[in-house]
């Protein structure tokens, strides 16, 4: 894989390096079962980072990328919640698209 992104995502060399991990739990009083694509840590912060196959036209990446990290955000921060009752450590999203090395990340903030 050329994409160093990418190569940092699948790193299985990370700490509490886990694929494909299953989730359960009560988020706003409703029971909740998720599966993370892929979750770690890296330098003291919990990676959550959902793999999307979307594609895009080629002459808006930026514009689509951004949609989608709109459209995935609720999604996502579900997960982070699942995960802070596990993991005190500060949590960060990531939206990658591995066919096209498009990429989204967002601090998660339960405020």
């Amino acid at each position: 894989m050329k994409d160093n992104r990418g190569q940092w995502v699948l790193n299985n060399q990370h700490e509490d390096s886990q694929f494909e991990l299953a989730l359960s739990g009560v988020v706003d009083d409703a029971v909740v079962h998720c599966r993370l694509d892929r979750t770690f840590v890296d330098e003291e912060t919990r990676w959550i980072i959902d793999y999307k196959t979307s594609r895009h036209d080629d002459d808006n990446k930026e514009e689509f990328l951004n949609a989608e990290m709109i459209r995935y955000k609720a999604q996502l921060e579900q997960y982070a919640r699942l995960m802070s009752g596990m993991d005190a450590r500060p949590i960060k999203l990531g939206l990658y698209y591995p066919a096209f090395g498009g990429w989204r990340s967002w601090e998660f903030s339960d405020a």
